[in-house]
């Protein structure tokens, strides 16, 4: 009733229901995030989503830390435990307060706030096989290249000399308008 109150969106259904979930788009969905507070649920939710949408972007809520692995054999991308999340959190809070502040808080260049964003080099980008001193990424958008995830290997600060693969991700900070121009120089053409 809150729901539509509030006027969301919403199905009323059981999520582990084929049916519902086809209600509710998954066929086309880019991504599915399940937290239902049991984690038998949610497996099986995870399950049927992967079935009805093999390209579906699964994170799943684990109850217990235990049953992660549960989850990711199911078909999750991502299983997380919020409570050991929040350990973690709560530790950091300690050891570094002042990242976790960046990170909490809306920082703000003029009018614009700045994002952290993921970005993907596809097959088809023009940017392969060229160095990152040759694109001249930073200049042409105005957002900060911080990270290159090559696979599981994160190249931090990357030199002027590395040259881009396929399915390489890069972690840049910027505006809004900034990352959007990185992604259009990323993007094949």
């Amino acid at each position: 009733a809150l729901a539509a109150q509030q006027g969301y969106l919403f199905i009323l259904g059981d999520a582990s229901d084929d049916q519902v979930l086809q209600q509710a788009g998954i066929t086309r969905a880019r991504g599915l995030i399940v937290t239902s507070g049991d984690d038998a649920t949610n497996v099986y939710i995870v399950l049927s989503a992967r079935v009805l949408n093999p390209q579906l972007f699964i994170i799943s809520r684990a109850v217990e830390e235990s049953s992660i692995p549960k989850l990711t054999r199911a078909g999750a991308d991502r299983a997380i435990s919020p409570h050991a999340i929040g350990g973690r959190r709560l530790a950091h809070l300690i050891l570094s307060p002042t990242v976790i502040d960046f990170f909490d808080t809306v920082i703000s260049k003029g009018d614009e706030c700045l994002n952290l964003e993921g970005i993907g080099v596809q097959a088809e980008s023009p940017v392969i096989g060229q160095c990152l001193a040759e694109l001249s990424l930073g200049e042409r958008s105005g957002a900060n290249v911080l990270v290159i995830l090559r696979g599981r290997q994160v190249i931090a600060n990357p030199e002027d000399c590395l040259t881009l693969e396929v399915n390489d991700r890069i972690l840049a900070l910027g505006t809004s308008p900034q990352l959007k121009a990185l992604e259009n120089i990323l993007l094949p053409t």
